[in-house]
Parts: C-alpha cells; structure tokens; sequence
C-alpha cells in the first residue's frame, strides 16, 4: 500500500473502478473492468485525477498514456479501508462499478453521505437501475417494455403458479389453479408464450433460463438458491442494441446506437461483444425512446447506457426498452477511441455548469469499432 494526498486541492478528483480497486479477479468482469478504467483515466489525464487501483491490477499502468496520482492498495489495506479512512478528503469523485451484491448503490451513498461531489447516478437512481422490477416498475406506462412480473423461489409456497399460468394464459383460465396445476392439465394444453427468468439483480455471466415448458419452470430450482427473487420476462425475438447516452441529471443526449452480440441458450446468455456506431431504419425513435426512459428515473446524470430490443413486424418497428444501466459501460471503451468529443471530460463540465449539454454540438466518429470478447478479454478492433 502506498499514495501521498499532502497535494490534494479542491479540483482533485478520486477516480476508481469496483473491480481493480478492490482486486477482485472474476475472468468474466476483469477485462472489460480494467479496460474500462483505462479509458476513463485516458480521458481525464489533462485533469487532478488520484486512481484508486489495487496493486494485483498494477499492470495495466505500462499501457497508459496518461500519468495519473496513483493510490496503491493491497489486502492489509485494501478498497474499503480507503472508503471509511481516507475518502472524505476528496471533493469530486467519479468511478465505475457494476450492480453486482448492490455495490454500485452501497458505494454511491457512501461517498454522499462524506459530501463528494459525484459526476454519477445519485443514490435514488442507482437503487432503482439495480433492481431490474423496481426499474421496470419505475419505466411502466412511460415506455414500451416485455410483460414483466417477478417471483420469490419459496418452496412454502406454489411460486410456480403464474409462470405457468401466464405461459399458457391464452388457453388457461385462472380458476384451472384453484386446487393446484397437474401435470396433466399442463400437457394436455399447447405453449402459447415464451418467458426468459433472470436474476432481479443480475450482471453479465449470470445464468438465465428460457421458459418455454413445465420442465423448463422446474429447473428453475436447480439455477437459483432457494429464496432468490427471479425476474420473468416475455421472450422477444428481435434485434439486440443498446444507446449510449450523457445526462446532466435533467436532459439527455445520446451518443451511439450500439450493436450487441449476445449469445442465448437454453440456460444461459453470454456477451460477446459489440460494435459502433451502428445504423438503423429508426435509430431516431430509438434515441427517443432511451432518452425518455433515461429521464423517467430522477437522478441519472453521467454516462449512462440503456439496452433494448427492436423487433421488426414487416417493416413496422416496435422499441422494448429492456434494462437502464446507471454507470459506464462496456461501449464506453470504443466510444472513447472513436468519437470526437472527450466523453468523461464534458461530463464534468456539464454537471459543473461549465457546459451545456447542447453546446456540445455533433457528434461524430474518426471511425468504426468493435469490442469482441474471447475467452473472458475485450479486444478493440478498428
């Protein structure tokens, strides 16, 4: 462990990401944390930064261009040891950190409850972003969304009931419940619908599982612990994209339409990747549908990043707005390389009042980008 804040001044600003602060090593988040943090530190180098960075991810220093104070944890010292002993000497923060055990929400109220200024989601926006029901809860009537409903895996009670019941709701009538669901009944009925369960609170690499049978329902109970609150959303079938956009905490703009690569199996789903800036017939409903679902939730300022599918009905489109990430995300690497604004940089500038969010002007890109993931690494290709 070693740092030297005698030279901190009121601009200094702690920058950090979860995963390289606290020195996790999850092959599924480490590449895409530590690339990450990189940009975020390539686009604030002309600025008083201190980088929080844990010493088993000092390795990626040699690739930077930029010469940042570094504060330098180990495990007698470590991510959270920093937070309570010597955080409160900052005035600006902003990091990165995914919703994974609640910590983009633990962290946030902690640095607002030691008064730093944070150029983030505050507090109100992360706790709803983090809960997939609560946000869908918080977006409904306002955007078009999957028909959603959550359960609680409780072997007390029939939990399975309305999944089953909604997978065959256009053939099932409610009093077929009144006494329980055979199997019987079940199979003697044909599938009408189709349902993805997920974790509430899930991030990337967790398990989910298509539901498109009673077996499928059943399985449920080998996927998730007893307890767990699942997440059930109609299945559909569309193209993956999601829009990257900044906040001021009132008005939005977007940057990108972002392309995604995902894989989905049978209990599983994988991010591949993605690639940017990426065209579509109505890529101008798009930005309007992500900028009001940004808006809908007060809080959101920063960079801020909202997934969605676009189902396409023989040239009629229809935008199902999936999921609001408070927080950097994995675009972020290659918007950083392409664009032809400095990202993090405006974003201070904007919630310091320096700038507004339309005097930023057009934007544009030097060029096209991907970001594929192989074998657990981000790899940028131009």
């Amino acid at each position: 462990m070693s740092y030297d804040l005698s030279s901190l001044s009121d601009d200094s600003i702690l920058v950090f990401e979860y995963y390289t602060a606290s020195g996790l090593d999850d092959l599924c988040i480490s590449s895409e944390a530590a690339s990450l943090i990189m940009s975020l530190i390539e686009d604030l180098k002309e600025r008083d930064i201190y980088l929080l960075l844990n010493e088993k991810y000092e390795y990626i220093l040699k690739d930077l261009d930029a010469n940042p104070n570094i504060i330098l944890l180990d495990d007698d010292f470590g991510f959270e040891d920093f937070l309570e002993k010597e955080a409160s000497k900052f005035k600006k923060s902003i990091f990165i950190s995914s919703e994974e055990d609640n910590n983009l929400y633990a962290i946030t109220r902690y640095l607002e409850e030691s008064n730093i200024k944070l150029y983030t989601p505050n507090t109100h926006a992360c706790d709803i972003c983090s809960d997939k029901f609560e946000m869908f809860t918080a977006l409904k009537n306002k955007v078009t969304q999957p028909f959603t409903f959550k359960v609680t895996l409780d072997s007390n009670i029939y939990w399975k009931k309305p999944i089953l019941f909604n997978l065959k709701v256009n053939n099932m009538k409610e009093k077929d419940f009144e006494y329980g669901y055979s199997d019987e009944l079940f199979n003697s009925l044909t599938v009408e619908n189709k349902y993805i369960g997920k974790p509430v609170n899930g991030v990337d690499c967790e398990n989910i599982k298509i539901i498109k049978s009673k077996e499928d329902v059943d399985d449920l109970e080998d996927i998730f612990e007893e307890g767990s609150e699942i997440l059930i959303q109609e299945y559909i079938e569309g193209e993956v994209l999601s829009v990257s956009l900044i906040s001021d905490g009132e008005n939005t703009i977007p940057l990108s339409l972002n392309k995604q690569f995902i894989h989905i199996a049978e209990d599983s789903q994988k991010y591949l990747g993605g690639q940017l800036p990426y065209d579509h017939p109505v890529k101008d409903k798009i930005f309007f549908e992500a900028i009001k679902a940004v808006e809908s939730i007060e809080g959101i300022k920063g960079f801020v990043g909202v997934d969605l599918i676009v189902k396409d009905n023989d040239g009629e489109y229809e935008i199902y707005i999936i999921e609001i990430n408070s927080r950097f995300t994995t675009p972020y690497v290659g918007l950083s390389k392409v664009l032809n604004i400095n990202i993090a940089s405006t974003i201070l500038d904007v919630i310091d009042g320096k700038l507004s969010l339309y005097d930023i002007g057009e934007i544009s890109f030097k060029s096209g980008v991907k970001f594929i993931k192989e074998d657990g690494v981000l790899k940028i290709v131009y």
